[in-house]
């Protein structure tokens, strides 16, 4: 009888782990406005006022993104790894395929990470 408790306990941890785990990546899918962007590289105020200015990445809950604004239009499909810590791009526009790590992602704050820079997101109400 114990084991069969212990089993059962198991499975609705396990259960409960997984839906968890899902509501995360969950929160990817709507639009972000960017707020800020690190580079690698020294760029002027200008530079980086004009690719924040507008710019906006939208994730929809079937896989397909959208940017746009001066961070440049693109769209394409989109993949979470299953620890939710990579995002995966592939542009239908043919410009690339890129993968960025996730440094913080909740309803409110996005932050991506690529070869050195750093893209700093909040939602849009």
């Amino acid at each position: 009888m114990k084991n069969i408790k212990l089993v059962g306990l198991t499975f609705l941890i396990g259960l409960f782990l997984i839906s968890c785990g899902g509501k995360k990546g969950a929160d990817l899918a709507k639009t972000w406005q960017v707020t800020a962007i690190k580079t690698e590289t020294d760029l002027p105020d200008s530079l980086r006022n004009a690719m924040i200015a507008n710019s906006k990445m939208a994730f929809t809950k079937d896989g397909a993104y959208t940017t746009t604004g001066g961070i440049g239009a693109d769209q394409g499909t989109y993949t979470l790894d299953e620890d939710v810590k990579n995002l995966s791009t592939v542009s239908s526009a043919g410009k690339s395929s890129e993968v960025y790590t996730i440094s913080k992602l909740d309803k409110d704050n996005l932050i991506l990470k690529n070869r050195g820079n750093t893209v700093t997101c909040i939602a849009v109400k």
